[in-house]
């Protein structure tokens, strides 16, 4: 799974301090203050799985963002 704690690797530089609504708990947050990552989701038109570049606000709501059985094994 992509996932870094570093958006600045991911978007413009410009970009970081704009202010964005994190897709689990709703909270307002700065793009650079996030954490990146590849995340599933379900595509409402089609009912398809896709997946695509995400900025949560913390580890905390990507993971609980993410199905279990699409995070693969972690140790």
């Amino acid at each position: 799974m992509l996932h870094s704690l570093r958006p600045a690797a991911f978007i413009v530089p410009q970009a970081l301090k704009t202010t964005c609504k994190c897709p689990e708990c709703e909270k307002p947050f700065l793009y650079g203050k996030g954490v990146m990552a590849l995340g599933h989701y379900r595509d409402v038109e089609t009912d398809d799985v896709r997946q695509g570049l995400m900025c949560f606000c913390s580890t905390t709501c990507l993971l609980q963002w993410e199905h279990p059985s699409m995070l693969g094994l972690m140790h």
